[in-house]
C-alpha cells in the first residue's frame, strides 16, 4: 500500500514542480501566482471549518474503498483492493486503491483523503485552472473537465507510449487518479469518473 501511496504523492508533488515550471516558462507567472494565492486561502478556510466541526482526521480507509469504482466497462478487477490509514501529529490521510485488467490493458485507480500540507494541495490544484497546456507528438498536457462542480482536473497522456494518467482534486481535501496503460484516454477518463466524485465534493 506503501507504493500506491507513494505513487499518489509522486504524481501530485511532480505535477506542482512541473506546472510551476512550465508556468514561469510560458510567462503566465501572474496568473499562477494568483491562482496559487486564491488555492491557499480556499484550502485553509475550509480546514478551518472542518477544524470547527472537530473533523481534522481522515476517513478510515475501508470507507474509501467502498468508493472505488464497483466495475469499469470491460475490465474486471485484479485482486482486492488495497487501503491504508495514517494519523500522526499534524498529519492524517488514507488511501484505497484498485487495480482493472482486461487482457494487456491495465487501470490503476487511486484514492487519497488527505489531511496534512493543505497549502501544498491548494498550490497544485491552483495550477489546473492557469490554462497551461502541451501538446505536441510525444504528449498531452493540461488542464482537463470532468463537469463535475467542485472538482479540478488535469490528465498527462504519453501517446507513443499508450499510457495515460488523470489526476483529480476534490473538495481541496480528496486526491484522486487513474491511470492507464495500453488504455485510450477515454477510458481513463471512465474510470475517474466511475468515483462518485459528486458525494466526494459535498463533504
Amino acid at each position: 500500500m506503501k507504493k500506491a501511496l507513494f505513487s499518489v504523492l509522486s504524481l501530485f508533488l511532480g505535477l506542482l514542480l512541473f506546472s510551476c515550471g512550465k508556468v514561469r516558462d510560458a510567462a503566465n507567472a501572474a496568473q499562477g501566482l494568483k491562482n496559487y494565492a486564491e488555492g491557499i486561502k480556499e484550502s485553509t478556510n475550509k480546514m478551518e471549518e472542518r477544524k470547527a466541526k472537530g473533523d481534522t482526521v481522515s476517513m478510515p480507509y475501508a470507507d474509501l474503498q467502498k468508493l472505488l469504482p464497483s466495475s469499469i466497462s470491460g475490465y474486471s478487477k485484479e485482486g482486492d483492493p488495497k487501503g491504508e490509514s495514517i494519523n500522526m501529529v499534524g498529519m492524517s490521510y488514507s488511501t484505497a486503491s484498485q487495480v482493472y485488467k482486461n487482457g494487456d490493458a491495465e487501470i490503476t485507480v487511486n484514492i487519497m483523503d488527505y489531511n496534512a500540507s493543505y497549502a501544498a494541495f491548494g498550490a497544485a490544484t491552483a495550477m489546473f485552472a492557469t490554462g497551461f497546456s502541451v501538446d505536441n507528438d510525444e504528449e498531452h498536457l493540461g488542464a482537463v473537465d470532468l463537469g463535475i462542480s467542485g472538482v479540478k482536473a488535469w490528465e498527462d497522456v504519453k501517446k507513443k507510449e499508450k499510457k495515460s494518467t488523470i489526476m483529480a482534486g476534490v473538495n481541496d481535501r480528496f486526491l484522486i487518479s487513474a491511470e492507464g496503460r495500453n488504455v485510450d484516454t477515454d477510458v481513463v477518463k471512465g474510470a475517474i469518473k466511475a468515483v462518485d466524485l459528486s458525494k466526494l465534493a459535498g463533504m
